[in-house]
């Protein structure tokens, strides 16, 4: 391993730890965390190894050879480097692979699962036709409170546009929801409107955002399935 070859470079030049830190510029401790395999040597002290004591390159990097410069410097030399721009494009391999890692840890995607109108309530074909992928950390409760659906419809523009896919945050909770754009059941069709409580005339009012389209007025009492799935949490567009 590196660790055992950088050791033998500065056992055979008779070189304490201390010494050959100061020649590199490093701290002692990083010279022993080094030789001991801890920690793997920077490319560029690498390179500051092989120019400062004539260390064979491609010898540092995979043992193979003669440990310091031989009678044909430009050849080792040529191969060092070869095998050290291998080095550095799996390095660069593992941080782009590392970060995609980290990115696919932080997002959760969710299956967009059927349309909700944005008009008359029509019904959900709960047909899984895309998917958004959401960064976890914007998802405050559990995964499985939420659904996305695709926006059919006009009702809702200019804020919410056909062809948008909205994040619906799951709750039952009308009272807390009165006021606030919802998805509304009703007699197995979906829309997506903003909810309004008419205590008054124990009405629900569903209304859109566009100014040319009229209210739906619900009357509970007149339909068999009447539900509250829940209440606009994200809105997902893609811009042309």
């Amino acid at each position: 391993m590196i660790g055992e070859r950088l050791k033998h470079v500065r056992n055979t030049l008779h070189l304490k730890q201390i010494d050959l830190a100061k020649a590199l510029n490093m701290n002692p401790s990083a010279i022993s965390q080094m030789e001991s395999n801890r920690t793997k040597p920077s490319l560029e002290t690498l390179i500051e190894i092989t120019q400062q004591f004539k260390v064979d390159l491609h010898w540092l990097i995979t043992g193979e050879g003669q440990a310091f410069c031989t009678a044909e410097p430009q050849l080792m030399q040529k191969k060092g480097w070869d095998v050290l721009q291998k080095m550095m494009n799996d390095s660069l391999e593992e941080i782009v692979q590392a970060r995609q890692d980290m990115l696919d840890s932080e997002s959760v995607d969710f299956d967009v699962v059927g349309e909700i109108a944005a008009g008359e309530p029509m019904e959900n074909l709960g047909d899984t036709v895309d998917v958004v992928t959401v960064r976890r950390s914007m998802i405050h409760g559990t995964i499985g409170d939420f659904i996305a659906l695709r926006v059919n419809g006009r009702s809702m523009e200019p804020d919410i546009r056909n062809n948008d896919v909205v994040l619906i945050r799951q709750t039952q909770d009308w009272r807390l929801l009165d006021g606030k754009i919802c998805a509304v059941r009703i007699d197995g069709a979906i829309t997506l409107k903003k909810l309004r409580l008419d205590d008054a005339k124990k009405m629900i009012v569903l209304i859109p955002l566009n100014e040319d389209y009229q209210p739906i007025l619900v009357n509970p009492e007149n339909h068999r399935d009447i539900a509250l799935l829940g209440t606009l949490f994200y809105l997902f567009r893609v811009v042309r």
